[in-house]
């Protein structure tokens, strides 16, 4: 298998059942108004992707990935820095 690669400026949150983190990840990117791929990295298919993220040190969902930017967890200050990442990607986008 090979790893699961979000389609070009794709904002993606890899997530596990049952996860608040999740949840509040989501809820963050849905507020700023920044859609988002959701994956379930538990799921049999993303084996490749989650031992992607065990390599780089990521013990636990959520996951939030951007152009090079991975966020483990739920970490206001650098989902945010996703979010501005993506709008400055997404000018033209981006509600006034």
């Amino acid at each position: 298998m090979t790893r699961t690669q979000p389609h070009e400026g794709d904002v993606i949150v890899w997530t596990k059942p049952a996860c608040q983190q999740c949840r509040m990840v989501k809820f963050r990117l849905e507020a700023a108004g920044v859609p988002y791929v959701e994956a379930d990295i538990t799921a049999p298919a993303h084996a490749d992707d989650l031992a992607h993220f065990v390599r780089l040190g990521f013990s636990s969902a959520p996951i939030t990935e951007y152009r090079g930017i991975a966020v483990p967890g739920f970490m206001p200050s650098e989902i945010d820095r996703v979010i501005e990442a993506w709008r400055a990607d997404h000018q033209q986008e981006v509600k006034a």
